[in-house]
């Protein structure tokens, strides 16, 4: 294999402190009543996020880890690109962990944007920001009533995230033809693809390639508030002669598969970034 495409989503960060915000143990249920919000996922609208960005700053807040350190699995990604096995990565995680895991941003797609990168929202100023600014901004709300604002105009800040109700970047669509035309293996890990049209990509593999999917619960079936609110629910086939599903933590499972291609000390000796 020289074209491997992997997609993950939220169970590959769980193991770093990022809550699965599908999964009931987040309590996010009872962390969104307290913002009275006139609808649960408003908190991750888009409208309702330009009218009043505090609760998701609030959430955020609640919810972010102290220390960002990357996984085993992300390991796992940059171990493949060290071996010229991997093509490219399509995440849904916003968490900009394949990044400090060691990828460079040309082989990551980030489906629903990212943290790694904040922009000023008006559009006069469109002042950019890293993931330090931000959440140092963040963890400060004593100075800026909660919600970070543009040091050169005061407009609100927001990450470059794609909230409900917006486009996916267009270089997640401009991508998808030429990189699973050529893919040769297909490891999905760490996501329930319930999701459009991220899930969609698992079909666009050509007919033979063999399609690995690594997750605790099987493809389509969404757990948590957030699979509640928003009726989440998909029919993703994965029956194929090809297809291999390994259901478990992904962590687990990575350390397993390179344990029996006897990759295990390369695994361990990936060097990563971790974020305070």
């Amino acid at each position: 294999y020289k074209n491997i495409i992997i997609m993950c989503g939220a169970g590959i960060s769980t193991a770093a402190g990022i809550p699965d915000f599908r999964s009931p143990s987040a309590g996010l249920y009872f962390k969104l009543k307290k913002y009275d919000l006139p609808y649960p996922e408003a908190v991750f609208d888009g409208d309702y996020f330009r009218q009043n960005p505090l609760p998701f700053y609030s959430l955020c807040r609640e919810l972010y880890p102290e220390v960002l350190t990357p996984t085993t699995t992300h390991k796992f990604f940059t171990l493949l690109r060290d071996k010229h096995l991997l093509r490219r990565v399509y995440t849904q995680n916003i968490d900009a962990l394949e990044i400090l895991g060691g990828l460079n941003k040309k082989e990551v797609i980030e489906a629903h944007g990212s943290f790694q990168r904040s922009y000023c929202t008006s559009q006069k100023c469109g002042k950019e920001y890293d993931l330090q600014w931000l959440k140092k901004e963040m963890f400060t709300p004593e100075k800026n009533d909660g919600v970070p604002k543009c040091e050169d105009c005061q407009s609100v800040v927001r990450p470059d995230i794609v909230l409900f109700g917006e486009q996916l970047p267009s270089r997640f669509h401009s991508s998808i033809s030429s990189d699973f035309s050529a893919c040769d293996l297909l490891i999905v890990l760490g996501t329930s693809l319930a999701v459009s049209p991220f899930n969609t990509l698992v079909g666009r593999t050509k007919p033979g390639v063999p399609r690995v999917y690594i997750n605790k619960t099987k493809p389509g079936k969404v757990e948590g508030i957030v699979g509640w609110m928003l009726a989440l629910s998909a029919n993703v086939d994965f029956s194929r002669d090809e297809d291999l599903f390994l259901q478990g933590f992904c962590d687990d499972i990575v350390a397993d598969i390179c344990s029996a291609a006897g990759m295990s000390e390369e695994l361990e000796n990936i060097q990563v970034q971790s974020m305070k």
